[in-house]
């Protein structure tokens, strides 16, 4: 399965509160630590070491076996996720991106990337999706960690 990316803008019209940048990196550092709420999937998680710039943690999706992680910090932009799946599998590197779109108006974005795979869908399962298939199911993950960092700015605890 190649490697895929989506992106979705992070303040689409309608949408409230409207976050900013900050807001944003804070979410994506909570979701770093606490995982469960924005990827159902993760069923449970533990930091295992923290430093500024890095956390170590171990998960687990579903009933799957226990994996490390490790999460890498480029404020404000780039959250990099090494994920060590159990041999002889090749470990997972996931994005989490910041940005912004082109002038004028350089909307506020938020992309995922998954390499060399994604790592919630089945290899023949993912060989079957068209791009745009693809594009609507890394996007979901993309929507659902804003949604959430979006309550947590109306709830304020970001």
């Amino acid at each position: 399965m190649p490697a895929f990316a989506a992106t979705r803008p992070v303040n689409p019209p309608g949408s409230s509160p409207s976050l900013t940048a900050d807001q944003l990196w804070a979410g994506l550092g909570i979701k770093a630590r606490n995982p469960q709420q924005f990827v159902p999937a993760i069923t449970a998680c533990r930091v295992v070491e923290e430093t500024e710039d890095k956390v170590t943690r171990i998960v687990r999706f579903n009933d799957g076996p226990e994996i490390k992680e490790e999460v890498h910090f480029f404020p404000p932009t780039i959250a990099y996720f090494e994920m060590s799946p159990p041999s002889p599998a090749p470990p997972i590197r996931i994005t989490n991106l910041v940005s912004y779109g082109p002038p004028p108006s350089h909307d506020l974005l938020l992309t995922f990337s998954f390499a060399p795979k994604l790592p919630h869908l089945a290899d023949d399962e993912a060989r079957k999706l068209s791009p745009e298939e693809l594009n609507d199911k890394v996007g979901e993950g993309v929507e659902k960690a804003i949604e959430v960092i979006r309550d947590m700015a109306r709830e304020g605890k970001l």
